[in-house]
């Protein structure tokens, strides 16, 4: 196969599939990993793709992540889970017993649940991706409702924003679209989902951001929180030098 022939046919796998991954695409076209990871860095220079460790997701247009460019939720579950499993970790560990917690929506927080369901706190959350994981919990667990939001899984709306109110957090753990560590700003990409994570940390004794290292320097549509606002920004890795970074937690 020629070159242009594989640069069409994994625009075509990635349109079809969203995610794609290197050793996957190898095997399929019969050529080296590295030559297939030569092409997606052509092809995400031309912005066609976003390169993500071992393979490539579908454009959001450059850096600039928007509600309706926005990757189904299913799709990102998938993406540096291990990553986010990691992070998780390293954010629960920060719970003692007899505390509340707030977990936040999207998937990055999802293994959060998993490291909290079986020890003695509460947990409030309108995530129901996180909600998926309890088996038989030992934790108080309240699942905020209101309008469900099929595009992310989890509730918004003012009948959840108003029900969120009524709590008061030890730790309110928050998920973003991506952060600019240069001007220190967190973004969400909608409205709704950021007045559910300003009532969490106005509620909250300690706030704290959970990323992975492929949201750094991605803008959303929608500003939401100085860095600075967050006791920690608990991610996998750090290679930025800014004043904004100087409260990043990583987890090993």
């Amino acid at each position: 196969m020629l070159t242009k022939e594989r640069l069409f046919y994994l625009l075509d796998k990635v349109e079809q599939n969203r995610i794609i991954h290197v050793k996957e695409l190898a095997k399929e076209l019969d050529v080296s990993e590295s030559t297939i990871r030569r092409d997606l860095a052509e092809l995400e220079e031309s912005g066609k793709l976003r390169r993500i460790r071992g393979g490539a997701i579908k454009s959001s247009g450059g850096d600039i992540v928007t509600d309706h460019k926005e990757i189904l939720m299913q799709d990102r579950m998938r993406i540096h889970y291990d990553l986010k499993e990691r992070i998780c970790k390293k954010a629960a560990a920060l719970v003692k017993d007899g505390e509340c917690v707030f977990i936040d929506g999207g998937t990055t927080l999802v293994p959060l649940m998993e490291y909290l369901q079986d020890r003695p706190v509460r947990i409030v959350t309108h995530n129901y991706l996180a909600v998926a994981k309890l088996r038989n919990p030992k934790a108080l667990v309240t699942v905020i409702g209101g309008e469900y939001m099929s595009r992310y899984d989890m509730g918004g709306g003012t009948m959840a924003a108003a029900d969120l109110e009524q709590f008061q957090f030890d730790h309110a753990f928050i998920g973003c679209a991506g952060i600019d560590s240069t001007t220190g700003i967190a973004y969400t990409t909608e409205m709704e989902t950021r007045e559910m994570k300003k009532i969490a940390m106005e509620n909250s004794a300690h706030s704290y951001l959970l990323i992975d290292h492929s949201k750094m320097q991605v803008h959303g549509f929608c500003k939401f929180s100085p860095l600075v606002a967050f006791d920690y920004v608990i991610t996998d890795e750090n290679d930025l030098e800014t004043e904004y970074t100087e409260n990043f937690l990583i987890a090993e």
